[in-house]
């Protein structure tokens, strides 16, 4: 009988631990759910692209718990980004030279990582530490492989795997209303 009610223990203990990693994965899904809609909503009911950025920038702070979010747009008159949307801590002002956001932009390619500190595209490791930044993502917003823009955040949290993509899949159509908005801007000049 001890032993039936030990293997009786086990295996609820296995089947709450089950649960509970079925409810976070849940939970998850719909936090990512609700960070696609709120980018859905802000690309179709948001008329100026400015609004549009910003709207994006503060889903990312608000459904991926980034410390700090940013969207920038790319001036090829000047060569530069120019940063349109900001949300979290520093929404006006940061440190110039904490992230090379740049490279980003020049590979075409995103960065990711868990591990802010150590990373060498982190120049201000001491201000990583003091802030206690743990990750950062950041996207080339393209449009037929050509730059128009990035997106990028920091986080307290380590980033799983369905976050990223999550930011992936929104800055394709990102991408594309960045363009269309600086085509409608030319258009008008």
């Amino acid at each position: 009988m001890k032993e039936y009610s030990e293997t009786l223990v086990r295996k609820l203990e296995e089947t709450i631990a089950e649960l509970s990693q079925a409810n976070h994965a849940l939970n998850e899904r719909a936090v990512l759910a609700e960070f696609i809609a709120d980018i859905s909503n802000a690309l179709t009911h948001s008329e100026t692209l400015p609004a549009i950025l910003q709207l994006c920038a503060e889903a990312m702070v608000r459904r991926l718990n980034a410390a700090f979010a940013r969207i920038w747009t790319y001036n090829p008159e000047g060569h530069v980004l120019e940063l349109q949307a900001s949300a979290g801590m520093y929404t006006h002002i940061m440190p110039v030279g904490q992230f090379k956001i740049g490279l980003i932009a020049s590979e075409r390619k995103p960065h990711l990582t868990n591990s802010v500190i150590g990373d060498p595209r982190v120049n201000d490791q001491e201000w990583a530490k003091r802030e206690g930044m743990i990750a950062f993502a950041g996207y080339p917003l393209l449009v037929e492989d050509k730059l128009v823009g990035v997106m990028a955040m920091f986080s307290r949290k380590p980033l799983m795997a369905s976050t990223l993509q999550a930011m992936e899949s929104v800055s394709r159509p990102a991408s594309r209303q960045s363009a269309g908005d600086a085509t409608r801007k030319i258009s008008r000049e």
